[in-house]
């Protein structure tokens, strides 16, 4: 027998007792139940699928086929039957109402969006994702920016304040005709459901809408990029957009507040702060290069000519700046990380030593000996290690070169 669509008429219903018309099994964990009526909307539309419980068991997936709404619920045979969930039986069903209000905000927003998009800028609506946390839809212009993102949002947001009612039509699948459809359907039904926004939207679609434009309350346009040579739109609507301006005010406040200042004020500081982070970062770096410049130097006075220089280094970057700087001074250098449990090598990429030591080929086998990873070409070698044995054991092992 086909299923009742109770979530089209009753759309904010979130619970009911439905008469269960067939169980059969899909694996050890899951059975298919089949209802005479559901409140529990199939994916379909680029909407996803309600979840919620039967009989207290939680329902993870929900698809149409046919007439039919089959709902995937995870139980085990014994566990439907200690639940009294049995063919014939009377048993409660409940949605999982908020998140089914959040998707028919974000699934009517879209429509508007669409419906905006090509009235102001003929653009054509090719995609739309409904996702957890914002949606998008895909447009075939390849020239759209922020300004335009404007626009298009605030024209949204008038209609949305108008609260044009949204209207469900049914008709056979021969006499969409009679609507000015934004794209023609390509679905086979008995009957074609036709989704209007007062004269603003028709649009064939099969998913689940707030009952007017008002119900959507809030708005906004996230983020606009390229993609596959037109634009991709991300949006959000409804009580995520709430959410969202309450977020981004928490920052802008608590940012004002750490700063000590309007917020208002902090673009410009943080445009200072930026620079002045600049700044300071390449006096840092000066500072760590003259700093490395001059322990080489002194390394370099207090080690045989002709043999390696080993080093430690309280990191792998400061290790590395002082392998460069003796390998600049023609020395072979090795320098220990203990902190990080890396070792890096540097060798001269000129004079007499250039060719005495090809790091690389030299101390990768021997790394990997010691249970080390590492890689790198012939003026320069690095390692990570498992262990301070591992690392040492590598270290020692160098004497013999």
């Amino acid at each position: 027998m086909p299923t009742i669509l109770t979530y089209y008429d009753e759309p904010y219903l979130q619970e009911t007792v439905a008469r269960v018309v067939s169980i059969d099994p899909i694996d050890e964990s899951h059975l298919r139940v089949v209802l005479d009526h559901s409140i529990f909307y199939p994916e379909g539309g680029g909407q996803p699928c309600d979840t919620g419980t039967i009989a207290g068991l939680a329902v993870d997936n929900v698809e149409e086929r046919g007439d039919q709404v089959l709902h995937r619920v995870c139980a085990k045979i014994d566990e439907a039957c200690a639940a009294g969930l049995a063919t014939d039986a009377l048993v409660p069903c409940m949605v999982r109402l908020k998140i089914r209000i959040d998707r028919s905000e974000q699934h009517t927003a879209q429509h508007l969006l669409s419906a905006v998009l090509l009235r102001m800028m003929d653009a054509h609506t090719l995609s739309f994702h409904l996702g957890d946390t914002w949606s998008s839809i895909d447009i075939n212009l390849s020239s759209f920016d922020r300004a335009d993102a404007d626009i298009v949002e605030d024209e949204v947001l008038r209609i949305i304040r108008d609260g044009y009612a949204v209207i469900t039509h049914r008709c056979p699948p021969e006499d969409p005709a009679w609507f000015p459809l934004r794209k023609e359907p390509a679905v086979e039904a008995q009957v074609l459901r036709i989704v209007e926004i007062d004269g603003i939207e028709y649009s064939a679609c099969c998913g689940t809408h707030v009952p007017n434009t008002g119900a959507i309350g809030a708005f906004r346009i996230i983020r606009i990029e390229k993609f596959k040579g037109g634009t991709r739109i991300h949006f959000i609507a409804g009580g995520r957009a709430y959410n969202d301006y309450r977020r981004l005010a928490a920052l802008a406040r608590d940012s004002a507040a750490a700063g000590s200042m309007a917020e208002d004020a902090l673009p410009v500081a943080i445009v200072g702060w930026r620079d002045r982070i600049k700044a300071l970062e390449r006096a840092l770096s000066y500072a760590d290069d003259r700093l490395a410049s001059l322990e080489a130097a002194a390394l370099d006075a207090a080690t045989a000519v002709g043999s390696i220089v080993h080093a430690s280094s309280e990191s792998t970057d400061a290790g590395s700046r002082l392998a460069r700087f003796l390998a600049a001074r023609g020395r072979i250098a090795v320098v220990s990380c203990p902190a990080e449990l890396r070792v890096v090598a540097a060798s001269p990429s000129t004079g007499v030593a250039a060719s005495s030591l090809d790091v690389g080929a030299i101390l990768g086998p021997l790394a990997k000996a010691n249970f080390g990873k590492g890689g790198g070409g012939k003026t320069f070698f690095q390692a990570a290690f498992q262990d301070q044995m591992s690392m040492e054991a590598f270290v020692d092992s160098l004497a013999t070169l």
